[in-house]
């Protein structure tokens, strides 16, 4: 076989492979405990981890717990943290992941978060996020690097 024609094939493989991956992210249903990738991730290690999947009535989509690993929202003692409980709508988590990595234990601090969000959507004020997680950890980090008022310089 020609090394031109072969180069061809494996380059095919490859491109087959990737475009059945993205498909399998945006059609697999949504578990507890399951590990992916997501688009725009900074750090390549940060990860999104299902926590929860509830499906309301009245309401079109589920809504998927998530926790979000090596997320860089700097505090006084670490630039990268765990932010254990975000309520995302399916529709955005699906549109945000890349590749399902298996599943792991879920975070500690998760099911506080759960059940605080849970009361509070039960009672009708709690909601969820439809943009992609990237975004998510875009605004909690803005959120979280924002000078306190003490440390804010006098206007003069």
């Amino acid at each position: 076989m020609q090394p031109a024609l072969r180069t061809f094939q494996w380059g095919l493989l490859i491109f087959c492979l990737s475009v059945c991956q993205v498909a399998m992210a945006q059609t697999n249903p949504f578990k507890a405990g399951q590990i992916w990738t997501y688009r725009g991730a900074v750090p390549a290690s940060s990860r999104v981890i299902v926590g929860a999947v509830d499906s309301f009535d009245g309401n079109q989509q589920a809504i998927v717990s998530i926790s979000v690993t090596d997320a860089p929202i700097p505090t006084g003692e670490k630039q990268l943290q765990t932010v254990s409980h975000m309520p995302i709508s399916a529709e955005a988590l699906r549109a945000s992941v890349v590749e399902l990595e298996g599943v792991v234990p879920i975070p500690s601090g998760f099911e506080n978060g759960y059940r605080q969000w849970r009361q509070a959507y039960d009672s009708g004020k709690g909601g969820y996020f439809t943009i992609s997680v990237k975004e998510i950890v875009g605004i909690l980090r803005t959120q979280f690097d924002q000078p306190t008022p003490i440390q804010q310089p006098e206007l003069k």
